[in-house]
């Protein structure tokens, strides 16, 4: 078998090799806190969105490992490794391009449609037509969908996609929640009053 060298390989197959080079590869410490790095060579080259998550993971779990030395901890203890490993496991879930773009599509289409829904309660206010305004408040939302699919889509955890969405929720989905309450108090008023 021929053996290859580093610059040959793939940008995934690099990223691989310096994973397993690493002396908390060698040394098993990544098995006893199952990083389930086995069998990264069957990554296909084009999942490099996963493959960079994974060395993120373990990227991390090196940096858990020397702070828990620094604390005295003995870190050649498979239960210590194990444990380290669960918080990392549980805080850094990889995700696949896929499904985060998918999560900033359908998170995306809510935003569109809270704002044309909200745009258009305040056609109805001034006199104009619902449809028109709402048709106006949909590019509002599919401008801010726009900011929020890139950030979303390039998030590779489950964890900071999550975050991500719920920071935005909260800044740009409540906000065109409330210009629509707003805009029903005003309509409820003025139909009563005027």
């Amino acid at each position: 078998m021929e053996s290859k060298k580093f610059e040959d390989l793939s940008k995934v197959d690099q990223i691989i090799a310096t994973l397993y080079a690493r002396q908390n590869y060698i040394n098993g410490k990544y098995r006893h806190g199952n990083l389930e790095l086995d069998n990264l060579f069957n990554i296909k080259d084009n999942n490099m969105f996963y493959i960079e998550t994974i060395k993120m993971k373990a990227d991390l779990f090196d940096k858990m490992i020397s702070e828990a030395e620094l604390q005295g901890k003995d870190t050649t203890d498979p239960k210590i490794m194990k444990e380290l490993g669960e918080k990392i496991n549980t805080s850094v879930t990889p995700i696949n391009k896929k499904e985060a773009v998918m999560t900033s599509i359908f998170n995306s289409l809510g935003l569109i449609v809270y704002y044309g829904i909200s745009i258009g309660i305040w056609g109805l206010v001034f006199n104009g037509d619902f449809f028109t305004f709402g048709f106006y408040g949909a590019i509002i939302g599919l401008l801010l969908s726009l900011v929020f699919f890139s950030k979303v889509a390039s998030k590779r955890t489950k964890e900071a996609i999550r975050i991500e969405s719920d920071v935005f929720g909260m800044m740009f989905g409540q906000t065109g929640i409330y210009i629509g309450v707003i805009g029903l108090i005003v309509l409820v008023i003025k139909l009563i009053f005027f």
